[in-house]
């Protein structure tokens, strides 16, 4: 299995267009988002359009709609507990 991906900063200031975060690849993408806080599924298109959308903005100034939920350990019913 892959290894999980792990957040790291992507200098969005050094990227001219859109079209040089689509060249990246999927992970990195993520990895990206997820060190800006935000969600970071979907295509690799929007994971750029998004990406892109946050080109200047401040990490406190990221609109709440595109944050991420706080991880938690997810349990299904029933995993997890012993019995």
């Amino acid at each position: 299995p892959a290894a999980p991906v792990e957040p790291l900063e992507l200098k969005l200031s050094k990227i001219g267009d859109i079209a040089e975060l689509e060249a990246m690849s999927l992970d990195r993408l993520k990895a990206a988002l997820m060190f800006l806080g935000v969600k970071c599924g979907g295509t690799l298109e929007q994971r750029a359009e998004r990406l892109w959308g946050l080109k200047g903005v401040k990490k406190e100034d990221i609109d709440p709609k595109l944050l991420a939920k706080p991880s938690k350990k997810r349990k299904r019913d029933g995993e997890g507990e012993g019995g």
